[in-house]
């Protein structure tokens, strides 16, 4: 007897998302292949887009280091802690102090560099970091930046480890409430043209956040022996994503990655779950690869037709045979700089969040295919309203309204592909290419107005 296709997938959809409720086992040696493989992709990316791609091209030796100061700063701490010698550092401490170290030795030496390159105007962070705090010199300011960054980047494992005396640990969040304060505001700042107020909104909200934090962790104090995600690590990797707004003023393109590293040490490692828990890996399997033509396939032919109805994907903007090249290293950057930071966020945080706090909560008495489809479908719901500040470019005719509620879709349902090969593959890597290659179809082919970071 024929089997019916339609039955095969049905038992398909039932048992491969279930897979997400096991840990995972990796291949350590591929791991390590695949994060060189991936670093000496990005950096080739980066810089060929920086030369020829880019509104106003670098010249070359600009490009290089930039290229390099994102992928060495930015991306070979992601890359190469998804392998097993993540598993071999046991201090959390030790490698948040290494860690932080590490930045401010490369960040101290990549701006070294690049203020005195002959086109030094062309990094985005130099007009900015020249009069960030006060008028010249930018060596000063570029202190002050480094002692906000550093105060912010310790707040997350002061605030974890209970060992730290109250004083010290709100020393450090002071510091970096001040700097927050300064540098997004035009309290001293000349860098500002016009009166920014910024500053005392996100300050208050930051000290609210440490405070309860804080408050969470010192009462519940840490389990020797954690079964999951709890709600005070969810308040936790808010704090690490906050670190964003730090590198958000001056412009860093490599500045989201250091948030990410933050939430990868303070969350991932810092829980004590292991990275298996997290599905935490990149590693590709030739199962997986054949997993991701089929999604990749599935996912065009719904998103293309629906976006395109919708007026998202203006049809009159196709392009069928876009530049190869071009098309190539937009897919590997949107894979790199978008993928990788929201799929580690959202599929290895908030989705495994999701996941524990089901089965915390009766995951005894609930079957496991509600258990894995309701992580699928909360995170994705959560990631398309995750996008609901996105706006327009000027050549979109959708009203602004109109665009976003599109967009929330769009990026819902794009989202339930990527929890899916997640879920089913227990692997980042499947939903990083799916990601960028979505992503960079949308931009290069259609010329939708998606957000470019790089």
């Amino acid at each position: 007897m024929t089997p019916n296709p339609l039955l095969q997938f049905y038992h398909w959809l039932y048992r491969a998302p279930q897979s997400f409720l096991a840990l995972a086992r990796f291949n350590g040696t591929r791991e390590q292949y695949t994060a060189l493989l991936a670093g000496l992709l990005w950096f080739w990316a980066q810089f060929l887009y920086l030369h020829y791609w880019a509104q106003q091209p670098w010249p070359w030796l600009e490009s290089l280091v930039e290229a390099a100061a994102v992928v060495v700063i930015g991306g070979v701490p992601v890359l190469w802690w998804a392998t097993p010698k993540g598993d071999r550092w046991r201090s959390l401490t030790a490698m948040a102090s290494r860690w932080q170290w590490q930045f401010v030795l490369g960040l101290s030496l990549y701006v070294a560099v690049a203020y005195h390159l002959p086109h030094a105007s062309l990094f985005p962070w130099r007009r900015v970091l020249s009069h960030l705090i006060v008028a010249d010199p930018w060596w000063l300011n570029f202190i002050f930046f480094l002692v906000g960054s550093v105060a912010a980047l310790r707040v997350p494992f002061l605030l974890r480890d209970r060992t730290f005396s109250g004083l010290e640990r709100w020393g450090w969040v002071s510091t970096a409430a001040v700097y927050l304060l300064l540098s997004h505001s035009s309290l001293i700042s000349p860098a500002f043209a016009t009166y920014r107020t910024e500053g005392f909104i996100i300050t208050p909200l930051y000290l609210l956040l440490c405070a309860w934090c804080d408050w969470q962790h010192g009462r519940s104090p840490t389990s020797p022996r954690p079964v999951g995600l709890q709600g005070k690590d969810a308040l936790l990797a808010a704090v690490c994503i906050f670190t964003l707004y730090w590198f958000s003023t001056p412009h860093f393109r490599f500045g989201s990655f250091i948030a990410l590293q933050l939430f990868i040490l303070a969350v991932i490692f810092g829980s004590g779950l292991g990275r298996q828990h997290f599905g935490y890996s990149f590693e590709p399997r030739w199962g997986d690869a054949r997993l991701l033509g089929i999604m990749v396939i599935v996912a065009l032919a719904t998103l293309v037709p629906l976006g395109s109805l919708l007026g998202f994907l203006p049809l009159e903007e196709f392009n069928l045979a876009p530049p190869f090249s071009k098309l190539l290293v937009y897919i590997v950057l949107f894979s790199m700089r978008v993928g990788i930071f929201e799929e580690v966020l959202f599929r290895s945080g908030l989705m495994t969040l999701i996941r524990d706090t089901l089965q915390q909560r009766g995951g005894d008495r609930h079957d496991p295919f509600w258990i894995a489809w309701g992580a699928i479908l909360i995170c994705a719901l959560l990631f398309g309203v995750a996008h609901m500040g996105n706006t327009p470019g000027s050549g979109v005719e959708l009203p602004v309204v109109a665009y976003r509620l599109i967009y929330i879709a769009l990026a819902t349902l794009a989202s339930l592909f990527y929890c899916l090969m997640f879920a089913c593959t227990q692997r980042l890597w499947g939903g990083v290419v799916l990601h960028g290659l979505v992503d960079a179809l949308a931009v290069v082919s259609f010329g939708a107005t998606l957000t470019a970071p790089f």
